[in-house]
């Protein structure tokens, strides 16, 4: 099994990254030399009922917990990259909200150009931007 990596280190459990990340950039890479750039929540929070004796002590009390979710065999949820063999997974950031995972997915995503080169098997960005979008370019 393929280990996730950042900056050189391994990456085996939700213990090897700080308590506040909830969400990872990363790059995958196949054996075929295409890579795959998206973003993971690895931790999120959970709204619960509140306990009898929270309600106790106030009516509206808010009982949030944060749970971990899998990861560590996580391969990307593209399509594209069914059948493939993984070569490496890198974490590109490591960040503690989902606005911010966003943001850096599609930089990373339109820095490297993934729509317009077959080097990668996102098919689009952020759902807006796919692979035929410059079929209108008039070039001379």
């Amino acid at each position: 099994m393929i280990k996730w990596t950042y900056k050189n280190a391994e990456i085996n459990s939700h213990n090897d990254l700080p308590k506040e990340v909830t969400h990872i950039v990363y790059l995958l890479t196949f054996t075929d030399n295409t890579k795959y750039i998206g973003y993971k929540t690895v931790r999120a929070e959970r709204r619960l009922k509140p306990t009898k004796k929270q309600l106790a002590i106030r009516k509206n009390f808010k009982r949030v917990e944060v749970k971990d979710l899998p990861f560590i065999n996580y391969v990307g949820s593209s399509r594209e990259n069914e059948g493939k063999e993984l070569v490496s997974k890198e974490i590109l950031y490591l960040t503690t909200n989902k606005r911010t995972a966003t943001y850096l997915e599609v930089r990373e995503m339109m820095t490297r150009r993934v729509v317009e080169t077959s080097e990668y098997n996102n098919a689009n960005i952020n759902g807006k931007w796919f692979d035929n979008c410059l079929d209108g370019l008039f070039t001379t």
